[in-house]
């Protein structure tokens, strides 16, 4: 493996967080490399909200779960998929925004596509990082928190800080169950190496002290409880055509 492909094969997910602050210096030189990730057609949709207010901070952990390293790491984003300046450059050029479902799909592919070259360049630097989907719990509250104006949608957080912790690195499916040839395969073949990785997942949380169940299982009580039902409708009144 080359250094690249080495710091990507050991990302973990950090929890524990010294409150050394990052400094702005290195910020900017991961907003840059964010920026760097592909764009569909130079479109940029995305935006990053970087919380510094304590009060905001410690109102952010309490909706994410409540999740303590929100306002312990040393530095807490937002990040959103943003149609905004889309919408604002139509509006000035005096033509109609198209709300489309496809814009929508952009501006989220794009974030996803920032904040990933975004968090690995935080890890070059040692820093580690956490994404923090609890920011969707009650995603109306953040947004109104933010003044988040309609045409943006917050999406994850992000935390970033020097680790306090070494963790393992989670095991992660095999790649044939997620790599195929010409066409998806059915689904005796899909399910085909499920089993051993079940094993695999069930070792890994034991090691951690966690409760030992396989990915199987921890996937079907995912998928069949309801969560975040308002991220929907609160997508809806920032815009989204949904």
């Amino acid at each position: 493996m080359n250094e690249t492909t080495r710091l990507m094969a050991n990302h973990r997910s950090i929890r524990r967080f010294e409150t050394t602050p990052i400094p702005d210096n290195h910020v900017a030189e991961a907003v840059r490399c964010g920026q760097m990730a592909s764009t569909s057609s130079a479109v940029q949709s995305y935006s990053v909200i970087r919380v510094t207010d304590p009060d905001k901070l410690y109102r952010l952990a309490e909706l994410s779960g409540p999740q303590e390293k929100v306002r312990r790491c040393g530095a807490f984003f937002v990040l959103c998929a943003d149609t905004r300046r889309h919408r604002v450059l139509c509006e000035r050029a005096g033509r109609a925004y198209e709300n489309s479902f496809e814009n929508l799909l952009v501006a989220i592919v794009d974030v996803s596509l920032f904040a990933q070259n975004f968090a690995l360049a935080f890890e070059s630097m040692g820093y580690g990082v956490c994404y923090i989907g609890g920011i969707r719990n009650d995603l109306g509250a953040v947004c109104e928190m933010l003044a988040v104006p309609q045409g943006v949608f917050p999406v994850y957080g992000l935390c970033v800080g020097v680790p306090a912790e070494s963790p393992g690195v989670r095991p992660r499916l095999p790649g044939e169950a997620v790599l195929f040839e010409n066409a998806y395969p059915d689904d005796e073949t899909l399910l085909g190496g499920v089993h051993a990785y079940d094993e695999i997942y069930r070792s890994y949380l034991s090691e951690r002290g966690a409760e030992p169940r396989g990915w199987s299982d921890a996937m079907v009580g995912k998928h069949t409880t309801p969560t975040r039902h308002d991220v929907g409708p609160v997508f809806a009144r920032q815009g989204a055509p949904i």
